[in-house]
């Protein structure tokens, strides 16, 4: 058996009372098996590592579920979230604390993606408040004077402000999205190919 001393950044989240900070630790990593990689042992382990060749810098399951959620409910960034670690590892700057905001950005996108794909999902949720005339609507509904129809009316608005120039990215080709194709947008390919037919259209609100 062969004793490999591999030095590594664990960014956990570690049991002290209301702290959770970023600590560096030394694993001895028991090789008994040239089937079993590094990365392999860090995640039976619950850590998520920055990089499947020789990683250096991980980070706890439970840290990266209390981002996702930050992020999403209280609308947290990578930089602030990991500069909240820093200081409370030393909020005095007089330590130096290892800087890992953009593994940890890259750690943070992957295990959104997984957590994603570990889930089938809708894209659209049922609206209960929408007239449905198996559900919700009185009998005689489809009867009733032309002015009061409108009680009964589904209603539809569509909101074009989904600032979707922030797709146009000039580093798209070298820094890929996971997600191409999947949630609420279409593959990129074939959205531009259809883009490229509409460039002569005129402009409705300019009529």
């Amino acid at each position: 058996m062969e004793l490999v001393v591999w030095r590594a950044v664990i960014n956990l989240v570690m049991t002290v009372p209301h702290a959770h900070s970023p600590v560096t630790v030394d694993l001895l990593w028991l090789r008994e098996s040239v089937r079993i990689r590094p990365r392999q042992t860090i995640a039976s382990n619950a850590w998520y590592p920055a990089t499947t060749t020789n990683p250096a810098t991980c980070a706890t399951f439970n840290v990266l579920e209390t981002f996702r959620f930050l992020r999403s409910i209280a609308k947290i960034n990578v930089q602030d979230y990991v500069r909240t670690l820093e200081k409370l590892t030393d909020s005095t700057g007089l330590e130096k604390v290892p800087d890992r905001r953009v593994a940890f950005g890259r750690m943070a996108r992957q295990y959104s993606y997984l957590k994603m794909m570990k889930r089938g999902g809708a894209l659209a949720v049922r609206c209960w408040a929408c007239p449905d005339a198996s559900r919700n609507l009185p009998s005689g509904w489809d009867k009733v004077p032309e002015s009061k129809a409108y009680l009964y009316k589904l209603m539809l608005a569509f909101d074009a402000n989904f600032r979707l120039k922030n797709k146009l990215r000039a580093g798209e080709r070298m820094d890929p999205a996971l997600t191409d194709g999947l949630g609420y947008f279409m593959r990129s390919g074939p959205y531009k190919e259809h883009i490229k037919t509409l460039v002569d259209e005129k402009d409705v609100s300019a009529l």
